[in-house]
């Protein structure tokens, strides 16, 4: 089972001279109060059986850094961490900063406040009037409103949902920090492998096409006519870092169901005659008219700045959770840019969108041989 790392945020006070070596930032009692709160949530969750064991919930609220090394310190607890608690109870503009941070470092986080909020938080999931005590109590709603929100990171494979702030229901619920990776990538596969197959009236899947296929320099089998469904296969980018190894167990497990795949060109009329450069893609050997495909275009996203970090980081962190929860995430946004863009395109003409089904990896196989046997009946 993964750890959840958090890390708890709130007003700092000064201590000490500026001038001279002892100025520190000091953190109050509340933030300390809040470490000990979540270490009681994750000793109840080990007592109700709900996690193997309450160190598998860590948190750190240090007590204070001094002014040279204060900004490095925050976001080196941020980016190391996997939750963060922000008490914006006292509305300190620190606060509100490394709120932001946080929310431009994309990391899962939940708010509590004993007041009110300020208004760029009104509509942000906090826990209001919570209870700032030095211990936790099972039998108070604000303590057991953040016990369940902590299960609930430590269960999700990714730790965190998309509108988790307002500047991420501004951009229509799409994620803030990875935006530019996966939409670029995610609107590129969707520009030169979607549009082929869906695009109204031009797309394979709306017209006649051949497919020939290539079985390691034997005569090609050829076949003509029309292509039912693309399937995309949503790889598994934690477990099999290359689409090679993907493809691999792709084809295993198609094979095990008796569904054997082969690599085709699929070639589309122009000017009445077929073309010689065709689309390269797996398909059904025995059902063509299917055709399946792993986007290669995703792998890149294993070798991003902040994955490579993390990687190097890893020892220093003490696991890979955090790694593989940020490829998790990255995933997680491809996908959602994906069903974005395909929203898009439903909304505004009658392409054939509805015959491109996206499939996670694990379940590709079940997934094809129900839709064989639905095509065949």
């Amino acid at each position: 089972m993964q750890e959840l790392r958090v890390f708890v945020l709130g007003r700092m006070v000064p201590e000490g001279a500026f001038s001279g070596d002892s100025y520190r930032y000091v953190r109050r009692t509340k933030t300390v109060q809040i470490a000990s709160i979540v270490e009681g949530a994750a000793k109840a969750l080990h007592a109700d059986e709900k996690i193997d064991s309450a160190d598998k919930i860590r948190v750190l609220a240090p007590e204070g850094d001094d002014r040279t090394n204060i900004v490095h310190s925050v976001l080196n607890h941020v980016e190391g961490s996997d939750l963060i608690i922000i008490d914006v109870s006292d509305e300190s503009p620190s606060v509100i900063y490394e709120l932001g941070a946080v929310n431009a470092l994309g990391k899962p986080y939940i708010l509590v406040t004993g007041e009110s909020l300020p208004f760029y938080l009104l509509q942000s999931r906090s826990i209001m009037n919570f209870s700032f005590k030095d211990e936790y109590d099972p039998g108070d709603l604000t303590h057991v409103e953040l016990r369940n929100r902590l299960l609930s990171n430590y269960t999700s494979e990714d730790g965190v949902g998309f509108s988790e702030s307002v500047f991420s229901s501004y951009f229509q619920g799409l994620p803030i920090v990875n935006i530019a990776g996966p939409a670029g990538i995610a609107t590129g596969y969707h520009v030169n492998t979607l549009n082929r197959f869906g695009r109204q009236g031009a797309g394979f899947l709306q017209k006649v096409v051949k497919a020939v296929e290539d079985d390691g320099g034997q005569e090609p089998v050829v076949r003509e006519g029309r292509l039912s469904a693309l399937v995309v296969v949503i790889p598994d980018i934690v477990k099999t870092d290359n689409y090679g190894k993907a493809r691999v167990d792709l084809e295993d497990a198609m094979a095990e169901k008796g569904l054997p795949l082969m690599s085709a060109s699929i070639l589309e009329k122009k000017d009445g005659e077929y073309n010689n450069l065709g689309f390269g893609a797996m398909m059904l050997r025995e059902h063509p008219d299917i055709v399946v495909d792993i986007p290669r275009t995703v792998y890149p996203l294993s070798m991003v700045p902040r994955i490579r970090i993390a990687r190097e980081n890893e020892q220093r962190f003490g696991a890979p959770a955090g790694r593989r929860r940020q490829l998790r995430r990255l995933m997680r946004e491809f996908r959602a840019i994906l069903d974005w863009n395909m929203a898009n395109e439903r909304a505004q003409n009658d392409g054939a969108w509805g015959q491109i089904h996206f499939v996670e990896q694990a379940d590709v196989a079940d997934y094809i041989h129900n839709l064989v046997n639905e095509t065949s009946s």
